[in-house]
């Protein structure tokens, strides 16, 4: 065999040494992925080193994770530059004008997207039964106290101050109705069925009233009794009287408990039912909802997100502490299965990785070249 021959054979076995070793330690970064053992002895190199030093790893990555990249400041920083809540706020604007044309029921599309049944009907019984509790307290509360112990005192002014206006306009529409034909004629017809009742005794009045007009004449006394100023004054005096003793009765005094519940139901129910979107979700979303579009896209979705990125602001730090970020991507590390992970860096670093093994050929090609000239050409 030539020396150039034995050179150039060298060089090949150098070149294979060298690249072959780079490969294997590259794959001895994963693999094998479990120690290998001959009987208690376990063989040297295994597992792979980042198999070995999977948890050190795990938590020196989550560490870095937590202190360098997501962290609390650099958070803040994005949820000031309003990019991702402008994305938000435009998907739910999409999400909105989507719901806002749904033919169906709002308890019917929670069904089908919530997988929550008959929630909102639910909601509004829950509503009305709140809110006939309340109002039954308060109505117990007052129902049993007479009208002046509760009613406020300038209410009961307010009204009593009505009672000369009031006595005005009775005496006014009497006189009217007193001295007209029809309440003439009514005097008349009243004062002769009064008479019959009387029988015969009633006879000789009855024919005087035929023949002179009684109903004329009761009619002028009674104008002049409505237009007397004591008249007035005496109606207030009964107006007063009556009234104080309205004030010293109670609700339970003109009211049943049974009219009050019955009335409480219908009460509630139509206060619930005129009440706006609680009293609509009964008919379809596209039926009632586009009136509030405006509001919901304008004010409600931009306030929401407002809040949001100000709480989310001011409490970013103790949310973070509070996910664990460390601690997650440990657990991920630790849990990502290694196969995977080794085809990952291989498929990102590939042509890193074959240029390390190339290199280790190189050096290896190198190195054999080197001890051929000294074996051949010097020793």
């Amino acid at each position: 065999m030539s020396d150039w021959t034995i050179l150039l054979f060298l060089i090949l076995i150098g070149s294979i040494v060298g690249g072959g070793t780079n490969i294997i330690a590259i794959r001895m970064l994963f693999r094998p992925y479990r120690p290998w053992f001959i009987g208690s002895f376990q063989i040297p190199f295994t597992p792979g080193l980042i198999p070995k030093r999977r948890g050190e790893i795990a938590d020196n990555l989550g560490k870095l994770v937590e202190d360098h990249l997501v962290t609390p400041e650099g958070m803040q920083e994005k949820l000031r530059d309003g990019i991702l809540f402008e994305e938000v706020q435009g998907r739910l604007q999409e999400g909105v004008k989507d719901l806002l044309q749904e033919e169906r029921t709002l308890d019917e599309w929670m069904e089908e997207h919530l997988g929550m049944k008959d929630q909102l009907l639910s909601l509004r019984k829950s509503v009305e039964r709140g809110l006939a509790d309340r109002l039954r307290v308060i109505i117990q509360e007052y129902s049993r106290e007479p009208f002046q112990n509760w009613v406020p005192d300038n209410w009961i002014d307010r009204c009593e101050s009505y009672f000369p206006l009031l006595a005005d306009q009775i005496v006014t529409k009497g006189t009217d109705y007193v001295a007209s034909p029809e309440g003439i004629n009514q005097i008349d017809s009243m004062l002769k069925t009064y008479l019959r009742s009387r029988g015969s005794v009633s006879t000789m009045f009855s024919r005087v009233a035929q023949r002179f007009s009684m109903g004329e004449l009761i009619s002028r006394e009674l104008v002049r009794f409505l237009q007397d100023k004591q008249t007035k004054k005496l109606l207030i005096e009964l107006m007063h009287r009556e009234w104080k003793g309205i004030l010293e009765t109670s609700a339970d005094d003109y009211v049943s408990d049974e009219k009050l519940e019955e009335w409480l139901t219908k009460l509630t129910e139509s206060a619930v039912g005129r009440t706006p979107v609680i009293g609509e979700w009964g008919g379809p979303i596209s039926g009632w909802s586009m009136r509030y579009e405006e509001l919901l896209n304008k004010t409600v979705i931009p306030s929401v997100l407002a809040s949001a990125s100000t709480i989310l602001s001011r409490y970013i730090k103790s949310i973070m502490k509070q996910i664990g970020i460390k601690e997650l991507v440990t657990k991920e590390v630790n849990t990502f299965p290694l196969s995977r992970l080794e085809e990952m860096l291989l498929i990102i670093a590939r042509r890193e990785l074959k240029m390390i093994a190339v290199l280790g050929g190189l050096i290896g090609a190198l190195v054999g070249l080197i001890q051929g000239i000294f074996i051949l050409f010097i020793f």
